[in-house]
């Protein structure tokens, strides 16, 4: 599956993988899942570099909407201490394949990002999130679909964020500009969090954005003519001491 309904990138997912200085997994995905794509990868190559750079030797991270757990099976090769958590079945039950087939060690939480149970503060979390807007008919596509504005669960991400992160913590969103990124950044400063775009990719419209893109014009989320979209990595530093 492509990147949340894109399909050409500057880069492909394949590219970015492989400017990780970790071997590539072996990811494997239950029908439903969403598949690594361009998203992914982003995050994967910033959540590897955030946690190679870390002071602390196994820094604790948290992977939220895991999906097939690429990230999280990445971080915990680059000695990170890592728990994922999703609300689909067939993506918990695919973190765990995948942690297996790569040896690595992954806590596995089954929980929607808005009722999540306690967890440690984390020094780094992570998240690809369901973020292309759908009209509130849209039944299929639990892995991407979020509400009229693609908002639903980046919102319900962000509002955890104090009770997930240790101060001096960071935190990496990976969205695209469709869903609003000056919205995010804004929200993310009201928490007391510094922010900045750490890496963003250009991607066309595929199949899912595609067939929306009439709905996404009259809601007035991209402009009349738009077949393009930005993908961003927001990184955000939660103030506090290190």
């Amino acid at each position: 599956m492509l990147a949340k309904g894109a399909s050409a990138a500057t880069a492909s997912t394949d590219q970015i993988l492989a400017q990780v200085p970790i071997e590539r997994p072996r990811i494997a995905v239950k029908a439903g899942v969403y598949a690594p794509a361009v998203d992914s990868a982003m995050l994967c190559r910033r959540t590897v570099a955030e946690v190679l750079a870390s002071p602390i030797e196994h820094p604790r991270v948290i992977e939220l909407c895991a999906g097939s757990g690429i990230a999280s099976v990445y971080a915990a090769r680059a000695g990170a201490r890592v728990t994922a958590v999703d609300d689909a079945r067939g993506a918990i039950e695919t973190v765990k394949a995948n942690a297996s087939a790569n040896g690595v060690s992954i806590d596995v939480v089954d929980a929607d990002v808005g009722v999540l149970p306690a967890l440690a503060p984390a020094d780094l979390v992570i998240t690809n999130p369901p973020y292309v807007p759908a009209p509130d008919s849209a039944t299929d596509g639990h892995a991407w679909n979020a509400g009229p504005d693609g908002r639903k669960v980046v919102d319900a991400v962000i509002s955890r964020l104090p009770q997930l992160v240790r101060p001096g913590g960071v935190v990496i969103i990976v969205h695209s500009t469709v869903t609003g990124t000056e919205r995010t950044l804004a929200d993310l400063r009201a928490l007391g969090f510094d922010t900045a775009i750490s890496d963003e990719e250009s991607l066309e419209f595929g199949p899912v954005m595609t067939g929306r893109a009439r709905w996404l014009e009259d809601q007035g989320l991209i402009e009349a003519g738009q077949r393009t979209e930005r993908l961003v990595a927001i990184r955000a530093v939660r103030a506090g001491a290190e």
